[in-house]
């Protein structure tokens, strides 16, 4: 009989619930895995129902880029309902956490965990208001909350940039709010950290995962000195090989440095697995972080998008060929890239081992 419920996406966006080996480790540690639609409010506690003599964790796995204010709801109603049962990877009442950037920034501040000043606003006017309270300095960002990928966000240098992005972000809000219903959307202002190597002419940033009370892996991201969005897919610049290796090679570093403020940081928000984004602050010399990510890109075994063997993630040919010619040096510098992250499936274990472990011993 099933020991876990998975609580996945909704029937339409099913193709992602699964990444390349996760299930596999899921069952080996936790047991007999039901998948069941975790977004309609019904599903889980008739699963529940039906198998709570067996059952003892779920796994809640929404979509954390298009699940609905009916649909979270439903899925706190249902935790309650079935007694809060012990959770695998992230708590269902956590889950804000994950899409709503200024609750995980408040969440972070009162936890003492260093992360941007930020503030919300209703409207140009409150935003004015509020600015002049917070004392936030150029340069900064303002953007939706809950969007993604630099998407809704805009970089403000100095005060003639900001009427017309204040003009565009408002259409933003009006266009994303009245085709979808997310939860909570609201304008943000979030300082903008300096993560500028000036000596290396590169602004970087760090993905890395934690699981329980453990960091498993993690991986550097560099991009042009001009681009404050420092993500890997997509930007990858053969001219950048070197900043990878000596940023990867740091990675490696902060891991080890701030393995407790990672997991800290992770375990404050009531969340257990995640992709924890972080940047080093330069002016500060401290470890500043950004959000979190529980759906962190993998790879999924329907071979959809464009991740791809060996690695699936990272994909680009000219990083893999590197790699893949390089690795019996590579790996002396950044053990952890190649062995708990470039090979899924021992990621996947690891994760799912740690998780098991920490899970039983807090229960």
């Amino acid at each position: 009989m099933y020991t876990v419920i998975a609580a996945n996406r909704g029937p339409q966006r099913a193709n992602k619930n699964w990444r390349i080996f996760e299930r596999e480790s899921m069952s080996k540690y936790f047991g007999p895995v039901l998948d069941v639609n975790g977004e309609d409010g019904i599903s889980v506690l008739n699963a529940f129902e039906k198998y709570k003599d067996t059952v003892r964790y779920v796994r809640w796995y929404p979509d954390p880029e298009l699940i609905t204010e009916k649909e979270y709801q439903g899925m706190l109603h249902q935790n309650e309902k079935i007694g809060n049962l012990p959770y695998i990877t992230n708590s269902a009442s956590g889950f804000k956490y994950v899409q709503s950037k200024e609750e995980t920034f408040k969440r972070w501040k009162e936890a003492g965990v260093y992360c941007p000043n930020f503030f919300y606003f209703d409207n140009s006017k409150d935003f004015y208001h509020k600015q002049e309270q917070n004392k936030i300095e150029y340069p900064f960002l303002i953007r939706l909350n809950n969007s993604v990928s630099g998407k809704h966000t805009y970089l403000i240098k100095e005060e003639k940039q900001l009427k017309e992005a204040l003009l565009k972000l408002d259409n933003d809000f009006i266009s994303y709010t009245s085709s979808n219903t997310r939860i909570d959307t609201k304008r943000i202002c979030v300082k903008l950290i300096n993560s500028v190597d000036k000596e290396r002419n590169v602004n970087s940033s760090f993905r890395i995962h934690v699981a329980g009370n453990k960091v498993i892996s993690g991986y550097g991201r560099v991009v042009d000195a001009n681009d404050w969005l420092a993500i890997t897919a997509g930007k990858f610049k053969k001219e950048h090989i070197d900043n990878f290796v000596y940023y990867n090679t740091f990675c490696e570093e902060l891991m080890t440095k701030f393995s407790k403020e990672l997991i800290e940081a992770v375990q404050a928000l009531d969340l257990n697995h995640q992709g924890v984004d972080v940047i080093y602050d330069f002016d500060n010399d401290k470890l500043c972080f950004l959000e979190v990510q529980p759906t962190y890109a993998s790879g999924y075994p329907n071979g959809m998008g464009s991740y791809r063997p060996p690695y699936y993630n990272p994909y680009d040919s000219t990083l893999v060929n590197f790699l893949q010619e390089n690795e019996q040096e590579l790996i002396k510098l950044f053990p952890r890239y190649y062995t708990n992250w470039l090979d899924k499936k021992n990621h996947f274990d690891l994760v799912y081992k740690t998780l098991k472990d920490f899970i039983d011993v807090r229960s």
